[in-house]
């Protein structure tokens, strides 16, 4: 009888982490990636397509350029706010509307941040949930960024606890 009630806590445990797309054994990493690919293929995909090459001329690729692999607090900040206008990716501009996701928590912003930023052949470190809070507590910006304007807005700002 002991037997089979560690079966049935076994599949309880199993079936709870699945619920919550997980498995017992994912390392934290692996569970940030995993949160991050999910809110990647609901918000991120459809533009910037499900292998981030992006549209030509339409919407830029996540592929290796310097918004991605660059400064975490400017794309923290691109995520939270969005942007308008002309944007130059690699060698090509783009002129279209990334709409903001400030309505994500700051752990989805840090998870599929850390996701394109490790994916589609860039390797840059990950961004935490900190890093977003941060960047989002000390945000004045209202409305979309014009990109050369965002261009300039770099870094992570102090918290009262650093």
């Amino acid at each position: 009888m002991r037997t089979l009630h560690v079966v049935l806590v076994g599949l309880a445990v199993l079936a709870a982490c699945a619920s919550e797309g997980q498995t017992p054994s994912a390392s934290s990493e692996d569970q940030v990636l995993q949160l991050g690919r999910r809110v990647f293929q609901n918000y991120c995909a459809t533009c910037h397509q499900p292998n981030g090459q992006g549209v030509p001329g339409i919407y830029p690729p996540l592929t290796p350029n310097e918004w991605v692999q660059g400064d975490k607090g400017r794309l923290i900040r691109l995520v939270l706010h969005g942007a308008q206008g002309e944007m130059k990716v690699g060698e090509e501009v783009y002129n279209n509307v990334m709409t903001a996701h400030d309505f994500l928590t700051d752990e989805q912003i840090a998870a599929v941040l850390t996701f394109i930023r490790q994916n589609f052949g860039n390797q840059a470190d990950p961004v935490t949930p900190e890093e977003v809070a941060a960047v989002r507590a000390a945000s004045r910006q209202q409305g979309p960024w014009d990109p050369a304007v965002l261009w300039e807005q770099t870094g992570i700002p102090k918290t009262s606890g650093d």
